[in-house]
């Protein structure tokens, strides 16, 4: 009788620490679909939001970022405010260039200060894409260091991102939120740019300046805020001599609120049907 009291007992005991289990559980349940839909109902609201948040991998003490080079080659890039271009080392630029390959578009070497005050000229080229996250930038001017130099994302790059901070806690790239009429897409047709755009102070120097000329287009080849570099194709009309196409890269340099002409103007003359490249 008392072994048969005994388990009657454990079988109630059982049943209410199961019972119990039920109640206790239900409520999180619960819980958990309340947090499932309200994420669900976020993502869907704003499918973009992950976009701006870059993940980050630190490495002795810097940042880096996997950026994907011409659509195939990724390697980690040091977040490098510091640095006006991008740098790319000697063995991954003869990697993206192997002999027999397709040949890089160069442009004019440049000479750089280092921070132990060395100064060292550097050839450049011209990435045809590079990819960070979920942003693609094409045609990015490039360096080219040494063999093993550290790869460095310059300000010509992370100046077109916008303003951006760094969690530390989380290693992330955060990217500020951009609204619809954002100064890169009214800066973005050189038609119709307001004065305070780079590329509208060059369509106004050509406008003003004499002889006249005739602007085909404007493409805005990098910024880092305070110097431009825009891509010129334009038609010289006056002057003695017959019209002729010139095409160029010209520099910028922002002095206040306003972009002027820095330099002198090193445009070449092309064929009327040829394309006009850096």
């Amino acid at each position: 009788m008392a072994k048969a009291l005994a388990t009657r007992r454990g079988r109630s005991m059982l049943l209410a620490t199961r019972g119990r289990g039920r109640r206790v559980d239900r409520p999180s349940v619960r819980r958990f679909c309340v947090v499932a839909a309200i994420v669900l109902a976020v993502a869907r609201a704003d499918p973009a939001a992950a976009s701006r948040e870059i993940p980050l991998m630190r490495t002795g003490g810097v940042y880096q970022v996997a950026a994907t080079i011409n659509g195939w080659l990724v390697r980690p890039f040091i977040i490098d405010s510091g640095s006006a271009d991008v740098q790319v080392s000697a063995d991954v630029f003869l990697a993206l260039y192997p002999r027999g390959g397709p040949a890089p578009r160069f442009l004019p070497g440049v000479s750089y200060r280092l921070a132990d005050g060395r100064v060292i000229r550097s050839g450049r080229f011209v990435i045809r894409s590079l990819r960070v996250g979920d942003y693609v930038f094409p045609d990015v001017s490039a360096s080219i260091g040494s063999s093993g130099a550290p790869l460095l994302l310059g300000q010509n790059v992370l100046a077109r991102l916008g303003t951006w901070t760094i969690d530390n806690r989380r290693s992330v790239l955060v990217l500020a939120e951009r609204g619809a009429a954002s100064s890169d897409t009214a800066c973005s047709n050189w038609r119709t740019a307001p004065p305070t755009c780079a590329i509208a102070a060059m369509r106004d120097f050509f406008r003003n300046v004499r002889p006249g000329y005739d602007v085909t287009s404007l493409r805005l080849l990098e910024s880092d805020g305070d110097h431009a570099t825009v891509l010129v194709d334009v038609v010289r009309l006056a002057g003695r001599r017959a019209p002729a196409r010139l095409c160029g890269p010209m520099e910028l340099r922002r002095e206040s609120t306003r972009w002027r002409v820095a330099g002198e103007a090193a445009l070449r003359e092309i064929p009327s049907g040829a394309r006009c490249t850096p």
